[in-house]
């Protein structure tokens, strides 16, 4: 059984961002609440879309206070002033953390409390409608029913279930993107489609997208970093971000981003890349599984199989081909960030803890998750 949704419609192409104020003002919106952070509100992007808004005769009340894997107390106090100011829209400009910062806001607006005693929680009264106009091509998370917000209290990544109203996908908002972080953002996508092909429970759409975005990521993501006003390699990258998002909304990740969101709120690692080093083992356990899956994921960046090899050489000529794209695409090591292996290995109960690890395919024992990132530390240099 399998199950496929599209959660949000998009609007994608060069100069998007000009139709923002119009398309909100669609939704019935009189006054919005744009939520940002400090860096992405001195853009021009953000210029042009708050210069979008106002031109649509829209009134706007500014929140760039959020931070990198947003935390609880962030939204709280955006919720607090959206309420206070009595808006009946929102509007996200940036990446993954505005986006889910804006879903966790809206979850605020009708709903007493703090987002904390939400996380997990679909039953609450509707917000208001949100517009995503995604600065970089990684998350997806315009098209995901969930925001991840970092729980402060228990200091581990939790979620609440929100859906967006409408995406705006505009590659020019994406070419002053660093190198990076346009790398980092690319392997979050990569990972998002890979899991949601090895899934425990696939299904047809999410692999059709999931291999097209692994397929767009591999062609192009060096060619953003390479060159960042690439407009159409930055277009191919949002399309692939946005292609996973919807993929893995549906199928889900798994170990991987257990491993990620573990690694991430310990030692504080950006996402993406903590994504991408756990990629090429979780491959390997994946292929133990079903490697027709992992198969497709090899397939799906270029390589060819004879058709003979077993479960485990299918799992490390993939791994290989990851870590090598990883190299190319200057994505850092465990130890080259700064973590010693026994620390990392230390994130095992932690792995068990996070909510990805609730869609493994298959049960892992202690014993095998320390094996597991003792390999993603010894074998990616």
């Amino acid at each position: 059984m399998g199950k496929y949704a599209q959660t949000c419609p998009i609007i994608y192409g060069a100069g998007t961002i000009s139709l923002l104020g119009e398309e909100v003002k669609k939704l019935g919106c009189t006054k919005v609440m744009v939520v940002s952070d400090e860096n992405i509100s001195k853009l021009e992007a953000y210029d042009k879309g708050k210069k979008s808004l106002l031109d649509a005769g829209l009134k706007i009340v500014e929140f760039t206070k959020v931070l990198p894997d947003p935390p609880d107390y962030i939204i709280n106090e955006g919720g607090e002033i959206a309420r206070n100011e009595r808006i009946d829209g929102l509007v996200a400009i940036g990446g993954g953390s505005p986006m889910d910062a804006a879903k966790g806001i809206n979850v605020l607006i009708n709903n007493p409390g703090s987002v904390n005693q939400y996380f997990g929680n679909p039953f609450y009264n509707p917000g208001v409608p949100v517009v995503m106009v995604a600065t970089t091509a990684g998350t997806g998370s315009e098209s995901t029913s969930v925001a991840v917000i970092t729980d402060t209290v228990n200091n581990v990544k939790n979620s609440v279930i929100v859906n967006s109203t409408l995406g705006i996908l505009d590659p020019e908002t994406t070419v002053t993107v660093p190198p990076a972080l346009t790398a980092a953002t690319g392997m979050d996508a990569f990972a998002h489609a890979a899991e949601a092909i090895t899934a425990k429970i696939p299904n047809p759409k999410s692999e059709l997208l999931a291999k097209e975005a692994i397929k767009k990521v591999t062609a192009n993501l060096p060619l953003a970093i390479a060159d960042g006003k690439d407009v159409r390699a930055r277009s191919e990258l949002l399309l692939a971000s946005n292609f996973a998002g919807i993929a893995f909304n549906d199928a889900l990740v798994h170990l991987g981003h257990a491993i990620a969101h573990s690694a991430g709120s310990k030692f504080h690692l950006t996402h993406g890349v903590a994504c991408a080093f756990a990629l090429p083992e979780v491959m390997k356990y994946a292929a133990g599984i079903d490697s027709e899956k992992v198969k497709i994921v090899g397939e799906a960046m270029g390589i060819s199989f004879s058709g003979k090899e077993s479960s485990a050489e299918t799992g490390e000529i993939v791994a290989d081909a990851i870590r090598n794209f990883l190299k190319k695409v200057n994505i850092k090591s465990v130890s080259i960030l700064g973590v010693s292996k026994e620390d990392f290995i230390s994130i095992t109960p932690m792995v068990f803890k996070d909510a990805c690890y609730n869609f493994v395919p298959k049960e892992i024992t202690r014993e095998e998750a320390e094996g597991i990132l003792g390999s993603i530390y010894d074998n990616y240099k």
